[in-house]
């Protein structure tokens, strides 16, 4: 740390250009430990200028999420950093020229394809492997039956071992067998998925005011195995209807209940000690629920400023 330390004011007194690039290369080094295990996997750190930090980002569709995380992303960096001035203040998308020297690999996700060239034609069975085959359908009398079992038994042995050969597994809570990139079978996903849903809601109730990587920690010391599940899309996704089941218990003109408070905190990210009575009335009017009356929103409206007023 103190080298580190060294270092940075060493870089400092060539001038900010070069300082900016000494950090960045640190910010790129450090990159897995800044930011969550999500992010890092489709976010790549590539410039840093006048305190803004370019990413590249290897996943289209994350590209619009990405907004989500930049406060995330500038708070752990400036926080590492902990200097008088923040490191960086803005993110924005790489340009071209600036992402010309990251690994093809990184650069299309879509390029990387498995590598082997075994096909499941080349998949023979052992004699003790068809012998097991053989008992299994022997218990058949019909002959022409006993035959077409034994020989859809000798193709699903084939497919399984071409499967483990390939980098399949046992489903995390079954012995059925997963494709690499999964960690449940359809069916213990679709379980998984919703017990999950289910403890994100109780976190968010819990503690309406967190954001997604907070939500994503207390979730997965409960459920760790749903590392790979737990997306920013899912918790969104959580946080989006218990917004609008707590509002469907609000009446109108209530804005100092408790299911209100939750409501705004829920939709604001703020804790308690941050709500305020503007804030909670901006919040309801912005979300709009059960003010479908436009002279009920009018009235609301003269309401707030007649209270500001005095």
């Amino acid at each position: 740390m103190q080298m580190r330390k060294f270092m940075r004011e060493k870089m400092r007194a060539l001038g900010p250009e070069q300082y900016q690039k000494f950090v960045c290369q640190e910010i790129i080094h450090d990159w897995n430990k800044l930011v969550d295990e999500c992010i890092a996997a489709k976010v790549k750190p590539v410039a840093l200028e006048h305190a803004v930090l370019f990413v590249y980002v290897s996943n289209a569709a994350f590209k619009d999420q990405l907004k989500f995380f930049t406060e995330e992303i500038i708070d752990a960096i400036n926080t590492a950093f902990n200097e008088d001035e923040p490191i960086v203040k803005e993110i924005r998308l790489a340009k071209a020229y600036q992402v010309a020297d990251l690994p093809q690999e990184f650069r299309d996700e879509s390029a990387q394809v498995n590598k082997s060239t075994l096909t499941l034609e080349q998949i023979e069975l052992t004699d003790e492997e068809v012998k097991r085959c053989e008992e299994q359908a022997s218990k058949i009398s019909n002959e022409n039956l006993r035959q077409t079992v034994k020989q859809t038994l000798i193709s699903r042995a084939r497919l399984q071992k071409f499967r483990l050969a390939t980098g399949w597994h046992k489903c995390a809570s079954c012995d059925v067998l997963c494709p690499p990139q999964e960690n449940f079978c359809e069916v213990c996903r679709i379980k998984q998925h919703e017990a999950m849903v289910k403890e994100i809601y109780k976190i968010l109730y819990d503690n309406p005011w967190l954001n997604y990587r907070d939500v994503q920690r207390l979730l997965l010391e409960e459920m760790p195995q749903m590392r790979n599940e737990c997306s920013f899309d899912v918790i969104d996704s959580a946080r989006a209807s218990l917004i609008q089941k707590v509002a469907g218990a609000i009446r109108f003109g209530e804005e100092d209940t408790p299911d209100v408070r939750k409501l705004v905190m829920l939709e604001k990210r703020l804790p308690p000690d941050k709500l305020t009575p503007t804030i909670i009335r901006q919040t309801l009017l912005d979300l709009q629920f059960n003010l479908a009356d436009q002279a009920l929103l009018l009235r609301y409206n003269a309401r707030g400023k007649s209270r500001k007023n005095h």
